[in-house]
């Protein structure tokens, strides 16, 4: 039997569900996020919750318009490293339990092999 899942009214089956393109990994405890605000040009903290090296799903407390472009820079936190990157914003749904705003982001260039070590 085939699984299905309830979305605005809607039963869509778990192949319509998935969007990733390639495996994705959780990024490690010692790398950081943020996402630049495209209005105020601030930087606002963002938690990852994996990566791949085509996308990124991202938490946030304000929701960002798919097809939006966006610039996420991740800190390497025990190293010192810093890399920005472009993405374009998928799909935003809410996320509970506490509502943030989960995000499936595409690098506008995918990551190398070695850039996502990095991340890992």
């Amino acid at each position: 039997m085939e699984a299905h899942q309830q979305l605005g009214g809607l039963f869509r089956s778990a192949e319509d569900i998935e969007r990733r393109c390639a495996p994705r990994d959780t990024a490690g405890a010692s790398i950081s996020c943020a996402v630049r605000e495209p209005r105020t040009g601030r930087w606002l903290p963002t938690a990852i919750r994996d990566i791949s090296v085509t996308g990124i799903s991202l938490l946030a407390e304000q929701p960002f318009e798919p097809g939006q472009l966006l610039t996420i820079e991740l800190r390497h936190d025990k190293c010192g490293w810093t890399r920005k990157y472009l993405i374009e914003v998928r799909h935003a749904d809410i996320c509970y339990p506490n509502d943030d705003w989960l995000h499936g982001c595409r690098f506008a260039r995918p990551l190398s092999d070695e850039e996502l070590r990095l991340w890992l």
